[in-house]
């Protein structure tokens, strides 16, 4: 019997070993690191808490339609925690088979939504009226929600429904069977569509300057990757491009992805040199569900500016995908513009070369090694923007404009009236204080926030401030 050489293997024992030049810091296997108790991934808007074993949407900055994925890096989508989507402006929203669980309050005051598909037959939904509704219920008031629930018959969805008088509406056997398939190409096609949401947040961002829309958001960072086609055979290299708020960029973890497409089925030795930006510091790198199949090695160098991730098997089980999530932390003094690049490259030292080959090491595999190590590289960033606008009215940012705020206004004008310093900590508060849009915030702006509020209490059709106020001239 004729043996065949497993790359990755020998390199890891040559870290080990210390055979490798200086230049490394062994920091174990990459499925046997001590994991948290859930990690945080970000993707088209929505942050999801990563477990060992599942995902929970925690948070939501989205808006219209909206298909959430039965899986993140490999994981099953299982939970929609509570609040996750309360107030924001989606109109459609599809559950895959996954979800098993609806948090309390996970759509509240959607005013906007028109429909929640549940593919889940046994999906439990919080018992609470306010769990789905347009508007929120009040002393003697029930929760109001005009859209539909779709689900299975005789489900937790459609008792939900009955109990708080929904329109529900069953799903058929068809449609059941076709959104297992379209949920999984939507998984498939995530990176794609997240770029179009990058554009959409930038947007968002510059339309809220002029006080006139409201893009409040709890996300602290948005991912995208790059949407390049590979050719079977001819593997391509996708990095993640980050965007993080000023306000929680200082020492934030952040987490970068390295992701593979081309070579599904064709590959089991890998030997990748990840560069980045010195200011960065390196963590713990996390195998993804490309290399699940396969051994994962790390080491980072001892220059602290690069890491090199390995993979090996006995058979060619890489698939495409995510290959590598890698944590890094940005620093203490981060401003408006800063960019924080990374990129898979070459060896510093010669010795050992990147390989992205089959397990025969054959001319196929030198073939796909050649390629994407030229044609193939990409790379990514984090960078700083700054940021959002509050919503107009909402000067204390809890994303309400109510009688709250309007005290927190009239203590700034008194304030200020009497020559002491602002109480705003923050100058988007005065921004968004400045409702009239006259220049000044004052008891005018203060009286105009108590009114919406006393309009928008006495009726179940929720009005925009900005609505409100251009009525009002």
């Amino acid at each position: 019997m004729k043996l065949k050489r497993c790359i990755s293997a020998v390199l890891s024992a040559a870290i080990i070993a210390g055979a490798i030049p200086s230049g490394y810091i062994f920091t174990g296997n990459a499925g046997g690191a001590q994991a948290s108790e859930y990690s945080i991934a970000t993707s088209s808007g929505i942050t999801y808490h990563k477990y060992s074993d599942h995902v929970e949407l925690s948070n939501a900055a989205v808006s219209g339609k909206i298909e959430v994925p039965s899986q993140i890096a490999g994981l099953p989508v299982t939970i929609i925690g509570d609040n996750a989507f309360a107030g924001r402006e989606v109109t459609s929203v599809t559950l895959p088979e996954s979800v098993a669980e609806i948090g309390r309050y996970a759509f509240k005051d959607c005013r906007k939504l028109e429909e929640i598909v549940i593919y889940n037959k046994n999906c439990t939904v919080s018992d609470s009226g306010d769990t789905i509704c347009n508007s929120a219920g009040s002393g003697s008031n029930a929760a109001v929600y005009t859209g539909k629930i779709v689900g299975t018959e005789s489900s937790p969805a459609s008792e939900y429904a009955a109990k708080y008088k929904y329109s529900f509406e069953a799903l058929a056997v068809k449609t059941l069977a076709a959104a297992t398939s379209t949920t999984s190409k939507t998984t498939t096609t995530t990176s794609k569509t997240t770029t179009t949401t990058s554009k959409t947040t930038k947007t968002s961002t510059t339309t809220s300057k002029t006080t006139t829309t409201t893009s409040t958001t709890s996300t602290a960072s948005t991912s995208t990757t790059t949407t390049r086609t590979a050719v079977q055979g001819k593997p391509i290299f996708k990095l993640s491009r980050t965007e993080v708020y000023l306000s929680e960029a200082q020492n934030r973890k952040e987490q970068v992805t390295i992701t593979v497409e081309g070579a599904e089925k064709l590959y089991s030795e890998t030997v990748l040199y990840v560069y980045f930006d010195s200011r960065l510091k390196i963590g713990e790198a996390t195998a993804g569900q490309a290399i699940e199949q396969l051994t994962g090695e790390q080491a980072l160098g001892d220059t602290k500016d690069f890491i090199v991730l390995t993979t090996g098997g006995a058979t060619d089980a890489g698939k495409d995908g995510l290959m590598w999530t890698v944590d890094v932390t940005l620093p203490a003094d981060c401003k408006v513009g800063d960019v924080f690049s990374f990129e898979v490259g070459k060896s510093k030292y010669g010795k050992i070369q990147p390989l992205f080959t089959n397990f025969a090491n054959d001319d196929k595999g030198k073939t796909m090694t050649k390629f994407i190590f030229s044609d193939g590289l990409d790379k990514g960033s984090i960078t700083v923007i700054a940021d959002p606008p509050y919503a107009m009215g909402d000067i204390n940012n809890d994303k309400l404009v109510d009688s709250v705020d309007a005290s927190v206004l009239m203590k700034e004008y008194a304030y200020i009236s009497s020559g002491k310093e602002s109480t705003f900590k923050d100058a988007r508060q005065a921004l968004a204080a400045d409702v009239n849009n006259d220049g000044m915030a004052d008891a005018v702006d203060a009286s105009l926030i108590l009114a919406y509020y006393a309009f928008n209490s006495g009726t179940d059709e929720k009005t925009d401030f900005s609505d409100f106020i251009k009525n009002r001239k």
